[in-house]
């Protein structure tokens, strides 16, 4: 049998105190030193976490004064080892205790135990949370730092039931055995398919307790958010992007969420009021339609146990991730994958692939691949399939085995036979015009290619219907940053844009370059 050391040892009983395992190694210990620091590590697991200056000081502390241990023993000569005297000893014994107890604290920390501390208290606190009712504010930030208020909405949770309502009176109820909306500017009550809605699933309170708890993170300090003292957390999801979490430090429930920067974009979720374990009216969740409303009922569809009976009631054999999904939900020539943060949608082909305005083109099934925000579309085997959320990149990509995302450090512009002079001033001038709400085609690569284009055969000016009709126009690539469109007609066959002021689907395009035919 090999013999574990005494750091594996107190290292594996960490392990065991942060996942409630504590009987079961006291059981199988009979060391009497051990016994002693396994002591102090309980005793030091009832504690809140230390506030650490920086990343990296527990190490640095400890190397330290064993430097300085060390040093002091090389310094001083040697000497025949002498009992103290007794008085010497009262004043020794107290000050050894503490230096050795700053030793197993700062080693305990190295170790993770108070990281571990706050992910396992908000564990628990989630647990026994049984509702809650808050405010939610979605703020987006761009990469040069400028924020807007996206939606603020008001949440409703109570187990699996969960009501949110729009800052227009648009009222989303989901009371786990059906969901449907209510539009007051258009009377309606729409019944809805039971998925998860993107105001809950984005940020709810339950899930990220479970995220951090399996993913490597650490602790960042603390901060004040919306008036509470909270822990700051960097959250490493494997093979992802770093995000940050925000616990309150009072009821150990997070109450902020931060994303990583994608596509320039990076979105903050903060729960600007909250209350926990709050009796909620059960008539809200309650079906009703006001008097008067109209009820559109959007194909809820069936959810079903097996692919097998989704496909019968569909009519389509779906193209599956080797990672089952949670729940399937069945529609008439629709199946839809819910993975609880991530859903995949799966139709018929029909029509040509259109890109949406401003998404970004990359490769999927060797074909084309739509990349807008947090969502990826493309077609394989005639089914066209649509996948959202937080595992989108994963669950494509055990799909379509070639999932090519585009790279904007391509640079695409400067391969352009005749290079355009832009004017930054007037691009900075018309972004600013697009985001109060005019000129919203600047978004359009093909939009701007076709108006530049039939300027340069009508260079008085388009009047009517352009020479060179949008048919001709085609997006050969586009990485976020910079696009190519071919044009099958006119004294241009190739146009080269680039998004000069802000890189994301909310920046202007410019073209900076073009190949003569």
């Amino acid at each position: 049998m090999v013999k574990h050391s005494i750091e594996e040892k107190l290292s594996d009983y960490i392990d065991a105190l942060n996942n409630e395992q504590e009987s079961e190694v006291l059981q199988t210990n009979n060391d009497r030193e051990l016994a002693k620091l396994m002591a102090t590590a309980r005793l030091v697991r009832t504690l809140r976490e230390p506030a650490m200056p920086e990343e990296g000081y527990p190490r640095r502390l400890a190397q330290a004064v064993a430097g300085k241990i060390q040093k002091e023993k090389q310094d001083s000569p040697r000497q025949p080892v002498k009992s103290p005297p007794k008085s010497i000893k009262r004043i020794l014994t107290p000050v050894a205790a503490v230096a050795a107890g700053l030793l197993m604290l700062v080693f305990l920390n190295w170790l993770g135990l108070f990281n571990q501390d706050v992910v396992y208290a908000m564990d628990k606190a989630v647990a026994r949370l049984s509702s809650y009712h808050g405010i939610l504010e979605m703020r987006t930030e761009n990469a040069k730092g400028e924020e807007w208020l996206v939606r603020r909405v008001e949440i409703w949770s109570e187990d699996d039931k969960y009501a949110i309502k729009n800052d227009d009176g648009t009222l989303t109820i989901n009371n786990g055995q059906q969901k449907w909306q209510v539009s007051h500017e258009k009377k309606e009550v729409a019944l809805l398919p039971l998925l998860p809605d993107p105001a809950r699933s984005n940020f709810d309170l339950r899930d990220e307790a479970k995220g951090a708890k399996h993913y490597p993170h650490i602790i960042a300090g603390s901060e004040l958010i919306a008036g509470r003292k909270t822990t700051k957390l960097v959250i490493s999801p494997p093979g992802g992007m770093e995000y940050y979490l925000w616990v309150d430090t009072e009821t150990n429930l997070p109450v902020q969420l931060q994303t990583a920067m994608q596509n320039a974009l990076q979105t903050t979720y903060t729960f600007v009021a909250l209350e926990l374990n709050t009796e909620i009216d059960p008539q809200i969740f309650a079906y009703q339609v006001p008097d008067g409303y109209q009820i559109v009922e959007n194909n809820p569809g069936q959810l079903v146990t097996t692919i097998e009976e989704a496909a019968a009631i569909s009519g389509l054999t779906p193209l599956l991730p080797k990672q089952a999904p949670a729940r399937i939900l069945a529609f008439q020539d629709r199946i839809v994958l819910d993975y609880g943060d991530t859903t995949i949608m799966e139709t018929f082909s029909e029509g040509d692939f259109e890109l949406s305005a401003g998404a970004s083109l990359g490769i999927a099934a060797g074909g084309p691949l739509e990349v807008r925000q947090e969502r990826l579309r493309w077609r394989q085997n005639g089914i066209e399939i649509q996948v959202e959320g937080a595992q989108r990149m994963e669950l494509a990509g055990q799909i379509a085995a070639d999932l090519t995302i585009p790279n904007a450090g391509q640079n695409l512009v400067s391969k352009a036979q005749v290079k355009v002079s832009v004017d930054r001033e007037i691009v900075e001038a018309d972004q600013k015009q697009v985001d109060r709400g005019s000129s919203p085609w600047q978004l359009d690569p093909l939009q701007v290619s076709l108006t530049f284009v039939n300027l340069k055969v009508t260079p008085e000016g388009i009047q009517g219907e352009p020479e060179i009709p949008m048919s001709s126009f085609k997006l050969a690539m586009n990485n976020s940053a910079e696009a190519v469109v071919e044009v099958a007609d006119g004294p241009i066959r190739r146009v080269y844009l680039k998004r000069l002021v802000r890189q994301d689907e909310t920046g202007i395009w410019s073209v900076t370059g073009y190949d003569p035919r």
